[in-house]
């Protein structure tokens, strides 16, 4: 463990440098215990070793529980780094993150929330090439409204397909234009999550899905 660590050091390095060093690593863990971390160790790695041409004392690295991915975060301390970009005896100290293994870390701990997931509001589905030019005449005004709008691109793909595409991607509303939707100026809307459908035309649609972001953002606050 970790004092069977320092006790082997306190050994090791008895010179009053070494001692200076000892306790000052030993105030490091007292400090760490008032942090009271949750879910978390720490521990003493004697054989951890990064940047030697710039660290010059206390190192680290951030390695998540429960993935078996390595280090997704590192640093330390360095007391002359800034030297080479011209401003000499600056100390300080240093982390980076591994974007990619944060985000495989959070992807296979399904730890990212179903909003961040979630880019698109409306997914609009022509059903053929003479409602296509409606679907983008309607993908505008909402798109106008900040509503965030993708419209199905491939007009040849069974139903089934596209609303498992709108499933697949978290898209939360379909909308559907078919020749009945076209005829009378209405779209037929989905709610993906519910599978409650009904009829509307473009401007009761802009009111309803106004309403809905509003009441997910008066939520999250």
């Amino acid at each position: 463990n970790d004092n069977e660590k320092i006790n082997f050091l306190e050994k090791t390095f008895t010179s009053e440098k070494g001692k200076h060093g000892i306790a000052e690593i030993k105030e490091v863990f007292e400090k760490i215990k008032h942090f009271n971390p949750k879910n978390t160790t720490i521990e003493f790695d004697l054989s951890l070793a990064r940047g030697l041409s710039y660290y010059t004392g206390t190192i680290y690295e951030a390695i998540a529980n429960d993935v078996k991915i390595g280090s997704i975060l590192g640093g330390g301390r360095y007391d002359d780094l800034t030297g080479i970009f011209g401003l000499p005896n600056m100390s300080g100290v240093g982390i980076s993150f591994g974007l990619d293994r944060t985000y495989d870390v959070l992807t296979e701990l399904n730890l990212f929330p179903e909003s961040a997931l979630t880019v698109t509001t409306v997914l609009i589905i022509p059903i053929d090439g003479e409602c296509e030019n409606k679907a983008i005449e309607y993908a505008t005004q909402l798109r106008r409204e900040n509503i965030s709008t993708e419209i199905y691109p491939d007009l040849n793909a069974k139903i089934g397909k596209k609303f498992k595409y709108a499933d697949d991607k978290n898209i939360p509303f379909a909308i559907v234009i078919g020749s009945d939707e076209l005829k009378n100026n209405l779209v037929s809307i989905k709610n993906m999550k519910s599978g409650e459908q009904k009829q509307l035309t473009i401007e009761e649609l802009i009111t309803e899905l106004n309403n809905v972001i509003k009441s997910y953002s008066d939520f999250s606050e």
